[in-house]
């Protein structure tokens, strides 16, 4: 049976024109007839379809994906205790929370945007009020001076090395972090703060 590390190596060895899309089915073919099993990787080499050096590439690729894909799915998590502070804190409605969440569904993957950008993007929330979430999340946002993508660091060890899955940079989480307790916090129900819906 075919894995999904094996379709995606497939789909990436055909994106990048090493190999035609009849040779890796030909191999997939090949490889259901097997008593034992090999990657459809090494089943290319073998056959003389692509070089060690493709290979090499066609996995690096691979990584880079499966690590975007962690750190999205991450970040959506992230995104969804993001929305309950909201609510939480009064910050917003749900009405408007759920409005947001539906227009970062409908974005590209390259345009991914954090629940809290586009809020404030529509005026829902101010900077400060996303500052003061993601410091209660004890988060903090890294931004990569090298090509500008934005990662979320929650509960992180001060001092730890992270890459960009983008550009492969080396990112450090800060030693120190200003944290906000929940007391300090704007509680629910209350009156006169600017940017806040009503109950």
């Amino acid at each position: 049976m075919l894995t999904k590390a094996d379709i995606l190596f497939g789909k990436i060895a055909i994106n990048a024109g090493m190999v035609s899309s009849e040779n890796v089915e030909n191999c997939v073919r090949m490889q259901e007839t097997m008593k034992e099993k090999k990657p459809l990787g090494m089943i290319l080499i073998e056959k003389g379809l692509i070089t060690e050096d493709q290979l090499t590439k066609i996995i690096e690729i691979q990584r880079k994906n499966l690590q975007e894909r962690a750190i999205h799915s991450r970040e959506k998590r992230d995104d969804g205790l993001f929305g309950k502070l909201v609510m939480r804190f009064a910050f917003a409605t749900e009405e408007q929370i759920n409005e947001c969440i539906r227009v970062q569904a409908k974005l590209e993957s390259d345009l991914f945007l954090r629940l809290g950008e586009i809020m404030v993007k529509k005026g829902y929330l101010t900077n400060d009020q996303v500052r003061q979430i993601l410091e209660f999340q004890r988060t903090k946002i890294l931004t990569c001076t090298n090509c500008n993508t934005q990662y979320n660091v929650i509960m992180f060890t001060p001092g730890t090395k992270i890459r960009c899955y983008k550009c492969d940079a080396e990112l450090s989480v800060p030693e120190r972090l200003m944290t906000v307790a929940a007391e300090d916090l704007p509680q629910p129900g209350g009156a006169g703060e600017p940017g806040r819906c009503a109950p």
